[in-house]
């Protein structure tokens, strides 16, 4: 397996408990690489001085830049590639929505803080 993605942190298992696993992975050539998915620079930093972690996924788009702030300057800095995920907003940004959209309860955008305001037509 070339990239093997941690889809999400486990709050329960210690990030550094992961990354020795991977470390074991690697070593016994199961895997090549190891990333990380939505995780926290806090996180990402805790398990790279373990093993280093060769990509990590977060959502990125005109309408979330968040990863801007932190994440990305931190990636650049240990070297560590990223993989963007949503980069239409979660189909906002496509054009198929304007101002009088509603989501439906059952449609998890309807629970995202961020498709909650209006949408500019």
């Amino acid at each position: 397996m070339d990239l093997y993605y941690q889809h999400r942190v486990d709050p329960q298992t210690p990030i550094e408990e992961v990354a020795e696993t991977m470390k074991d992975l690697i070593k016994e050539g199961k895997i090549l690489h190891w990333g990380l998915s939505e995780a926290s620079v806090k996180t990402i930093r805790k398990a790279h001085a373990i093993c280093p972690v060769t990509a990590v996924q977060s959502e990125y788009s005109m309408w979330y830049r968040e990863v801007e702030q932190e994440l990305l300057p931190t990636l650049e800095e240990l070297n560590i590639g990223f993989v963007p995920f949503s980069p239409l907003g979660k189909a906002i940004l496509t054009g198929r929505f304007n101002k009088d959209t509603h989501f439906a309860k059952d449609d998890f955008r309807s629970q995202i803080p961020q498709h909650k305001c209006k949408i500019l037509s």
